[in-house]
C-alpha cells in the first residue's frame, strides 16, 4: 500500500538569501541536503512586499489577479481565489488541513487578510501591536507551540505555518547581527516542527513533503517593497520523497500547485506548476507540453 502523503509549508517572513550563509541554520541545512534550497526571484507583478507575495504563495497566482497590492486593503478579486487548503478540502473532503500565523493578516480578516481563505488561528495578543523583538519570539514561538502539537497528534494532510520575527528585526535595526539571531530562532522552530513530524507513531507509513519559503528580502539598513537585488530575491527550499532530484527553478507560485499534486489535484488557473517542470521545459523547449502557463517566468 502506498504511503499516505502529507505536506508542511513554512513561510519564514523577509529572509534575505545571502543572510542565511551567516546564520547557523541546521533545519534548513537538512531540508536543502534532502532536498534543494535555491534563490527565487519574487515575480515583476508582484511588490516585494508580504502581503503580494504571501498571497501568491497561498493562491498560485501573481498579483495582477488576486490584486494584493500591499499589507493594508482586502480585494474582492483575492476572495475568487481560494488557498490551496481550500482547494484540497473541496476536491478531497476528508483531508484535514492547519494553518498557523503569527501575521495575522494571513489568517484572519484584518487589514489584507484573510490572505489563506480558509483562516487559522493566530496568536494573541497581536505582536504588531507592540511590534518589538519580544512581542515577535512570544508569537512566533506560540505558533510553534501550536503547530507542533497538532502535527504531532493529528492526521493533517497539508499546512501552512509562519513565522515573523525575523522581518521585524530587520525593519526595526537591520540586517546585522540581531537579524542572524533572528534567523536561527526561526530555523529552531522549524527543527521543532521537523521533530514533531517524525515523532508521529504512524510516520513510517506517511510521505511527507516539507517546503520552507520566504517572501521577500531586505535592505542592509532594513526595509524592503523596491527593486534592488537584495529585496527581490528570495528563496524556496523543499525535500520529500515525491520530488524530483537536482529541483533549481521553481516560483512562489509553485507551491500552490505542488502541494495540490501531492495529492493528485488539479491546480486549475494556477500561474505555478509542481517542482521541476519550469526546469523540465527549458531542457526541452520543443517537447510537447513543455510551455509554461501564461504569466510564469
Amino acid at each position: 500500500m502506498k504511503n499516505q502523503p502529507h505536506v508542511l509549508v513554512v513561510g519564514i517572513d523577509g529572509v534575505r538569501y545571502d543572510s542565511l550563509s551567516s546564520a547557523a541554520t541546521p533545519a534548513l541545512d537538512r531540508i536543502a541536503q534532502q532536498g534543494f534550497l535555491v534563490p527565487v526571484r519574487v515575480h515583476d507583478k508582484n511588490a516585494t512586499i508580504s502581503g503580494p507575495v504571501w498571497a501568491t504563495v497561498a493562491t498560485g497566482v501573481y498579483a495582477d489577479r488576486h490584486r494584493v497590492a500591499g499589507n493594508s486593503h482586502h480585494p474582492a478579486e483575492l476572495d475568487s481565489f481560494p488557498d490551496f487548503t481550500a482547494v484540497l478540502r473541496a476536491a478531497r473532503p476528508e483531508l484535514r488541513t492547519m494553518i498557523a500565523a503569527s501575521w495575522h493578516p494571513l489568517a484572519i480578516a484584518t487589514e489584507c487578510g484573510p490572505l489563506f481563505s480558509a483562516q487559522g488561528w493566530v496568536p494573541t495578543p497581536d505582536p504588531e501591536e507592540a511590534n518589538d523583538a519580544d512581542s515577535w519570539i512570544s508569537a512566533d514561538d506560540a505558533v510553534a507551540d501550536y503547530a507542533a502539537v497538532r502535527l504531532r497528534d493529528e492526521d493533517l494532510a497539508a499546512s501552512f505555518v509562519y513565522f515573523g520575527e525575523a522581518d521585524v528585526e530587520a525593519h526595526n535595526h537591520g540586517t546585522g547581527a540581531g537579524y542572524v539571531k533572528a534567523i536561527q530562532r526561526c530555523d529552531h522552530r522549524l527543527k521543532r516542527l521537523l521533530e514533531a513530524i517524525e515523532s508521529r507513531p504512524n510516520r513510517s507509513d506517511e510521505d511527507w513533503t516539507v517546503i520552507a519559503v520566504t517572501d521577500h528580502g531586505h535592505l542592509d539598513a532594513g526595509g524592503h517593497g523596491g527593486e534592488s537585488e537584495a529585496e527581490r530575491t528570495a528563496w524556496i527550499a523543499a525535500s520529500g520523497a515525491s520530488l524530483k532530484r537536482g529541483i533549481a527553478d521553481v516560483d512562489h507560485a509553485d507551491i500552490y500547485a505542488q502541494v495540490l499534486a501531492t495529492f493528485g489535484v488539479p491546480a486549475v488557473g494556477s500561474e505555478g506548476v509542481p517542482f521541476g517542470t519550469r526546469q523540465a521545459a527549458r531542457q526541452n523547449p520543443l517537447q510537447r507540453g513543455s510551455r509554461l502557463p501564461a504569466g510564469a517566468r
